[in-house]
């Protein structure tokens, strides 16, 4: 799923302007969905930990991705 989220564009309304963790697979929203995040103010991504408390490599990280607009539609 995340390859498909990498394009830029999503299907799902709710993620539009949310941005990729560039910790890929080493990081989890509060959410549960693997490394999506709405980007602070600043730009950078919200601090985010793991399951024991510590920081994960890309929280207050700037993205490495545009933030998700919705596909096209033909």
């Amino acid at each position: 799923m995340r390859t498909a989220l990498e394009t830029g564009f999503t299907d799902q309304e709710w993620a539009v302007g949310y941005v990729l963790c560039p910790a890929r697979n080493k990081c989890v929203s509060p959410s549960g969905m693997r490394g999506l995040f709405k980007p602070l103010k600043n730009g950078r991504l919200p601090m985010h930990r793991g399951w024991l408390g510590e920081a994960r490599p890309g929280a207050n990280k700037k993205p490495t991705t545009p933030p998700l607009q919705l596909h096209p539609t033909p």
